[in-house]
């Protein structure tokens, strides 16, 4: 006891952890159990690595938790690498042996600098896996049908770069690092194939971390955009769904690193404010011709500005119709060219031209420096 007690014992690890928080990327890597206070330097660290039939992470042992809950619980139940990498969001990456853990841990340090002090490292610049010119096929005109952004991803970055963290955590958000051009960007991105990409509270409090980890080694910032917004409904009232979200801007807001902003499709809502819109000071806020910002979608708007008007038309055929014509009126409004001409959106980019686009941009704003009001620190992390 007096070791854990003591002012140099193992409480002093965890001090140390926090100290050196953002000062160098910290990654562990589990070969085996890691329980109670032992815990900790897993989540203290900036990147875990588990490895399925040999990982645990629990703060207390299964005869522990029997004792103090009475719940039965077996260790892989408990804290295994599905426990964290689906619901805690603890475990970065899940490795299947040994041997690729140490594979996974090898292409992400590629991405990090050694220290704070360091720019992230490059390499020699790839062509995207695929052709950035078929971007336009892969993102469906309509705003509400999905698609894998993913398939985005792979027509932007150079081929292969994609490094996806936490892909079983928040899956209406990805997060990552990548490569434009040889140069290492860290990638959020909605994800419209899971839950129509609206921002639950999970994978707020991902993207709010991941972003937090970039600004703090260097790791300029590329963020795109298709959102309805943050989830409403009283079950992420109760997860919390406005003190994560805050989160997720807050980092956003504080970022010194370059931003880029990529109105792909859809920015309804508060979505645009975490995913670094026009307000949250990014180098550049770029759309495709398919892009929209708007407080809410076409048929939210609807319903919520014109519903005792439409209630008023008896003939199904006339109040169809006169739906139609406010939902396309409505569209105009929020449309790309619309926010172009206001200033709103820097530039519209034809989709073959995007990552060419990025890629200049990034080269650009690469010296860029930001000042932030002198302070202690916030208050929101």
């Amino acid at each position: 006891m007096g070791f854990f007690a003591n002012r140099e014992g193992i409480g002093k690890f965890y001090f140390n952890h926090s100290r050196i928080s953002g000062v160098v990327p910290q990654i562990c890597v589990l070969y085996g159990p890691c329980i109670a206070g032992a815990a900790y330097t897993p989540v203290f660290s900036d990147f875990t690595v588990m490895v399925r039939g040999m990982s645990t992470l629990a703060i207390a042992s299964p005869r522990m938790v029997r004792m103090v809950t009475g719940e039965d619980i077996d260790l892989a139940e408990l804290g295994g690498p599905d426990v964290h990498a689906r619901h805690s969001g603890s475990a970065d990456l899940v490795a299947d042996d040994e041997a690729e853990a140490r594979e996974l841990v090898a292409q992400l340090v590629s991405y990090l600098p050694d220290s704070c002090e360091d720019e992230p490292p490059s390499a020699d610049p790839v062509e995207p896996a695929r052709s950035p010119a078929g971007l336009d096929s892969v993102i469906p005109p309509e705003p509400n049908k999905g698609y894998d952004m993913h398939r985005v991803i792979e027509r932007v970055v150079d081929g292969g770069s994609f490094f996806e963290l936490q892909p079983e955590y928040g899956r209406e958000i990805l997060i990552g690092f990548a490569r434009i051009d040889g140069r290492t960007v860290g990638v959020v991105a909605n994800q419209p194939a899971h839950r129509a990409g609206a921002i639950f509270p999970d994978s707020a409090r991902k993207a709010a971390e991941f972003v937090w980890k970039c600004d703090a080694f260097n790791v300029p910032l590329l963020y795109l955009c298709d959102t309805p917004g943050f989830m409403a409904g009283s079950g992420v009232e109760k997860e919390g769904i406005l003190e994560v979200g805050k989160k997720m801007i807050y980092a956003t807001s504080e970022a010194t690193v370059p931003k880029q902003c990529v109105v792909v499709r859809k920015a309804y809502g508060a979505g645009i404010y975490a995913m670094s819109g026009p307000a949250y000071d990014p180098e550049a806020t770029l759309a495709l011709p398919s892009g929209e910002i708007a407080i809410m979608g076409p048929e939210a708007a609807i319903n919520a500005v014109y519903a005792n008007k439409l209630d008023d038309i008896d003939d199904p055929e006339e109040r169809a119709e006169r739906e139609r014509d406010l939902r396309e009126q409505y569209r105009e409004d929020i449309d790309a060219y619309r926010m172009a001409s206001e200033v709103v959106i820097d530039e519209i980019v034809p989709p073959g031209d995007l990552r060419a686009e990025l890629a200049a941009r990034f080269e650009l704003y690469a010296t860029v420096e930001k000042d932030r009001p002198e302070k202690k620190h916030g208050t929101i992390l």
